[in-house]
């Protein structure tokens, strides 16, 4: 708890811890309070909705860039490390692949370029995950769909002898921290496509995408990180990055950001390409006067530890629905529902059949779970 000398401090100064401690500090712009307010975005302002989409021409999206999109922003290290790996996977090495990064580093643009790294008689193929596999059959109805297998192989055995006599390709799997499951019985799937991708990696290269919550999770209670020949780790952008990103960004005949601007917007945002275009959106519509400071972490520091857990869960397996959630905790249906109402009116979480983190907060409410100890 904060201590005040009330010999010192003044009326504004209590005011301020006040709605600090309840949770309810708001930007000054939205009061207008005067200079000497705290210009911070509250986490339950931070909703791509609120703004609404951005016309084409604003090319604002927040969404994965599709393959030879100009607005990607290069990522010639990641590059480098895929053409590699694939390279020497030609000359015979059997190879997997993981692709690392928090949550809205740009996993999903990364794969989307893949395709145009690799020479041009490259076959390849791609599981996109929207759910959990629960059991093996659904794993292995995956990997028949993206091998154009007739379904279904009946085993881990008789499907990696099928896909050991087809054409060597490269397979893309994204959103692979749904095969990451604490839930009983819920490993099933993704022990069965791990088994898969073992057995049929002298013939074909897997490269499996994963955010780091999820990844750190199966390295530590499946050993992945053993059967995985190369990692690779993707970050928030760069100070360097996010200019380039904001350069690509900018409407036609608005003002650009200066140096100080971005080096404000990239402490903010940590780099999260997503946050930092919200943002930039806001305040090009008026909705914010200027950047605002650092986020006011509040709301994070007055969760029970029921919810801390539960964010910490939702970041590991990446998205959780409610009756996952009552397995894991052994809730029963109507706390699990009070529990997860809370969570998305302190606008922390997203999402009606699958709960996942706000995808704009994932930043600050990943690393307040780190130093909490709710997390790696």
């Amino acid at each position: 708890m904060t201590r005040v000398d009330r010999r010192k401090a003044t009326a504004s100064e209590f005011r301020r811890l006040f709605l600090r401690l309840t949770g309810r500090l708001k930007r000054s712009a939205d009061r207008g309070e005067g200079g000497d307010a705290d210009l911070r975005l509250d986490f339950a302002d931070v909703n791509a909705a609120r703004i609404g989409a951005s016309p084409p021409s604003e090319a604002l999206t927040r969404s994965p860039l599709p393959a030879g999109d100009p607005r990607f922003i290069p990522r010639e290290d990641i590059r480098a490390a895929i053409e590699h790996s694939h390279a020497a996977w030609r000359e015979g090495r059997p190879t997997l692949i993981a692709l690392t990064g928090p949550s809205g580093c740009g996993l999903t643009s990364i794969l989307n370029q893949t395709p145009s790294w690799l020479p041009a008689d490259t076959l390849v193929a791609r599981i996109d995950l929207s759910k959990r596999p629960d059991t093996s059959a659904d794993a292995l109805a995956l990997a028949a769909g993206a091998f154009e297998a007739p379904p279904p192989f009946d085993t881990v055995d008789s499907a990696a002898n099928q896909i050991n006599a087809l054409a060597p390709r490269v397979i893309l799997i994204d959103n692979g921290h749904l095969l990451y499951s604490r839930l009983m019985g819920g490993s099933e799937g993704g022990r069965a496509l791990h088994g898969l991708m073992i057995a049929t990696q002298g013939k074909h290269l897997w490269l499996l995408a994963c955010e780091t919550q999820a990844w750190r999770r199966q390295c530590d209670t499946a050993g992945a990180h053993r059967y995985f020949d190369i990692t690779i780790e993707a970050d928030y952008f760069s100070r360097v990055e996010l200019a380039s990103l904001l350069s690509t960004r900018t409407p036609d005949g608005s003002p650009s950001f200066d140096d100080a601007a971005i080096d404000a917007l990239h402490r903010v945002s940590r780099g999260h390409p997503g946050l930092a275009l919200f943002i930039a959106a806001c305040i090009r519509r008026a909705d914010t006067p200027t950047l605002p400071a650092p986020f006011d972490e509040s709301p994070l520091w007055a969760l029970e530890r029921t919810e801390l857990l539960t964010l910490a869960e939702i970041s590991a397996h990446g998205m959780l629905s409610a009756n996952e959630l009552q397995s894991i905790f052994r809730r029963d249906p109507t706390s699990t529902s009070i529990l997860l109402h809370h969570l998305r009116q302190s606008g922390l979480i997203v999402g009606s059949t699958g709960n996942q983190l706000q995808p704009l907060l994932a930043p600050m409410i990943n690393a307040h779970l780190v130093r909490a100890n709710y997390l790696y």
